[in-house]
């Protein structure tokens, strides 16, 4: 059985996060469909070809810890779509990547993000911070040397980080749930999703016409 979907798909990989509703929600909002796969199955590739972006979620694990993190890795490794990582998921992004992280005072409060490039477009619409819920107790201490750092803040000097030539970002806290701020940048993923969906589509339809009869 294939699936197929009208709308933009976004697959997610859920790492036992709390919010996997919210996400869910937020995608439904824009009007895109939402594809579930827990972190320990393996998604079945072949069924997957409508996918235009993809999402880590967070969850109670870390990376170098037991917790299963094979659909994180696959997902990586074979879409070549923006990507979001929150929380866990922006931690699942740095060590796949050969960045590293660290231990940190627990962290669970609304934190004020500083954003170190506003020119980014998953910023489009915030001015030079926003307001993050944070729920975690570790951090990216080292960015990959292929990402470089997007926002900060007095607790994290790596709050966001963004692969240097590709849409993938990672952010340490959680906009999915932080409020109006938080859905910008939700919003402005899904919006990274669609435009390059449509360009793909434009560029495809143009080499269509090119071809010689």
């Amino acid at each position: 059985m294939s699936y197929t979907s009208v709308r933009g798909m976004i697959l997610v990989i859920d790492n036992q996060s709390k919010f996997i509703e919210d996400i869910k929600q937020r995608i439904e909002e824009n009007n895109m469909e939402c594809r579930i796969c827990k972190h320990s199955k393996a998604p079945y590739l072949r069924n997957l070809n409508d996918v235009e972006g993809v999402i880590l979620s967070g969850g109670p694990g870390d990376p170098y810890g037991p917790l299963n993190i094979t659909a994180d890795l696959l997902a990586l490794m074979n879409f070549d779509v923006p990507t979001l990582g929150l929380c866990l998921g922006h931690e699942i992004i740095a060590v796949a990547n050969k960045g590293k992280i660290s231990r940190l005072k627990r962290q669970n409060k609304m934190e004020k993000v500083f954003i170190n490039k506003k020119d980014d477009p998953i910023f489009q619409g915030l001015d030079n911070d926003a307001f993050i819920r944070k729920k975690h107790y570790r951090h990216v201490t080292e960015v990959p040397k292929n990402f470089e750092i997007i926002a900060h803040s007095e607790a994290c000097p790596v709050e966001a980080m963004k692969h240097k030539t590709k849409y993938i970002y990672g952010f340490q806290g959680h906009p999915e749930v932080s409020g109006d701020q938080g859905n910008i940048i939700m919003d402005n993923f899904f919006n990274i999703c669609k435009s390059l969906k449509s360009e793909s589509e434009a560029i495809e339809q143009l080499e269509i016409k090119e071809i010689p009869a």
